[in-house]
């Protein structure tokens, strides 16, 4: 009953509205992305120990799997069927942030960057309820550019419409909920000119009942999955329906300059050489993640032979998990490989101490060493390799983790492992490219 009186409050917000969209000719934009463990970060902890920080972002990764193995559940049952927008989601906390500004005049929003979720959305006025938050609530009321959908509107199907209106609920697989007015507004970006780009008329939803712990330091989710009202499919063709990233290897002791860039359109290209491809999975109901087909891993060149169907449900590449995770099969030839390759030298043993969680797999480095192995996944028709430095993670003194962890069944590329790499996601030729690129040296040219 509760729920049902919160959502005919939201109704009352309503004044029905029909959309045509406005044209945008950009191709070529930048949006500035921020890992949570540089000192730029809002969601920087300058407490924390490298062995913390190393497990909370372990617990953001298992999180993201989480959410990942129930959304593959729902594709192959027929559940997935009638689920729309309200598909259930995991969130935990996020590794990546973005500053964007919203309505007419813009005001700044800090906002989770995620390619595994769709709609975007930031907490509004009127608020029935509403998470704690340090930027002040989106006032619809101050901006000229803010109009509710109605169901005539050509994505109202991902909605639930009434005479009113569109309202959107969003619940996340650990307890979180969203749920509001589906609206539009004007999106505003820097650009390689250097002078701001403002993109009108994207679909968003302002929150008005937002429940759970969601972090103060941000307001809202920006969604770049493939739905169709995430913020690149409704880019579409202006952007020519590709984005990239470069993620810089940020630490808590990173100087300068810490930013990764996400690009957009005729900014998202690869322009060094080693360039290589791998097409998007397509799933029986049209997958809403970027999936991969992985068929082999290797450590140290040593193939891990793992035979056909080693993935199942094939390798999901995602911003939002902090580290990569494999499924248990080949986690457990990783861990193989990995022994046979340290145990050639001497004084190289693994390391079980009582703050590192038996399921880590570290070792103690010897004073002197610098031999560490790298990884290769092998994708279709794509080799993806991890140099040493983003296989493993230093926790304290001479222990050294492998920045990687088991899974409950899905393998997931996360964002430890693509740093320093040019990732291109192709929404038009379905297919991620991908290349070693210096990242710290990708700010945007004026």
């Amino acid at each position: 009953m509760a729920q049902t009186a919160a959502m005919m409050m939201i109704y009352l917000f309503f004044t029905l509205f029909s959309l045509s969209f406005l044209p945008w000719t950009s191709t070529a934009f930048t949006m500035k992305l921020i890992h949570r463990d540089s000192p730029l970060s809002p969601l920087y902890q300058p407490n924390l120990s490298d062995l913390e920080r190393f497990k909370k972002n372990i617990e953001i990764s298992t999180a993201r799997a989480s959410y990942f193995q129930q959304q593959n559940e729902l594709i192959n049952s027929k559940a997935r069927q009638n689920v729309s927008i309200r598909l259930p989601l995991t969130f935990h906390e996020p590794t990546f942030t973005v500053e964007i500004g919203i309505g007419t005049p813009a005001v700044k929003r800090t906002l989770i960057f995620d390619t595994g979720s769709g709609l975007t959305w930031t907490q509004c006025k009127p608020c029935i309820k509403c998470f704690k938050q340090n930027e002040p609530l989106f006032d619809t009321k101050k901006s000229s550019s803010y109009k509710t959908i109605s169901k005539k509107h050509p994505l109202a199907k991902g909605f639930t419409c009434t005479p009113f209106g569109c309202v959107y609920r969003v619940g996340y697989y650990s307890g979180q909920i969203t749920a509001g007015v589906a609206a539009t507004e004007n999106f505003t970006f820097h650009t390689n000119l250097g002078s701001p780009a403002t993109v009108s008329n994207l679909v968003f939803g302002c929150g008005m009942t937002n429940l759970g712990n969601f972090p103060s330091e941000i307001s809202g989710i920006i969604g770049f999955d493939k739905e169709p009202y995430s913020f690149v499919r409704q880019l579409g063709s202006a952007i020519k329906a590709r984005f990239s990233y470069c993620m810089s290897a940020v630490t808590s002791n990173t100087k300068g300059s810490s930013y990764s860039y996400v690009r957009f359109g005729d900014e998202a290209v690869i322009r060094g050489r080693n360039t290589q491809r791998t097409p998007f999975l397509n799933y029986k109901q049209s997958s809403i993640l970027y999936g991969l087909k992985l068929i082999d891993v290797s450590i140290n060149g040593k193939k891990a032979e793992l035979g056909d169907n080693a993935f199942p449900d094939g390798c999901f590449i995602d911003s939002g998990a902090s580290v990569s995770l494999l499924n248990k099969r080949a986690f457990a030839a990783v861990k193989y490989f990995l022994g046979i390759y340290f145990g050639k030298f001497k004084n190289i043993r693994r390391y079980e101490g009582e703050k590192i969680p038996k399921a880590f797999v570290c070792y103690t480095q010897p004073e002197g060493f610098n031999s560490f192995p790298g990884m290769t996944f092998h994708f279709k028709g794509a080799d993806y390799e991890v140099p040493p430095q983003n296989l493993f993670f230093f926790v304290q003194g001479n222990v050294f983790c492998l920045a990687m962890m088991e899974s409950n069944g899905i393998s997931i590329l996360g964002a430890f492992q693509q740093r320093n790499v040019r990732v291109v996601y192709d929404l038009k030729e379905r297919m991620l490219s991908f290349a070693p690129e210096d990242c710290s040296k990708d700010a945007p040219s004026l």
